[in-house]
């Protein structure tokens, strides 16, 4: 069974989630860093996942993906407005 979950996370590393729609990013399974969701911990789905990026001279921005059992984009939002502390 473990094995299973390996070689679907490989798959999913690999896979078009979305395209950002303010910057054109593609945005892959290995952009969320997917080995780190651990999906047993998981009590709600849609997964509500938060994607921090900039590209292409656009500055950072936040981008929340929702995202099904099967790791598909179900919904995704563009903040506004974004701070991160430390």
């Amino acid at each position: 069974m473990a094995e299973c979950k390996s070689v679907t996370r490989k798959y999913l590393i690999k896979k078009l989630l979305t395209t950002c729609p303010i910057c054109e990013k593609n945005i892959y399974g290995k952009d969320i860093d997917i080995f780190n969701i651990n999906t047993e911990k998981i009590n709600q789905w849609p997964l509500r996942y938060i994607h921090c990026h900039s590209h292409n001279d656009i500055p950072l921005h936040a981008l929340t993906l929702y995202l099904d059992a099967d790791f598909s984009v179900r919904a995704r939002e563009v903040s506004d407005y974004i701070m991160i502390q430390q």
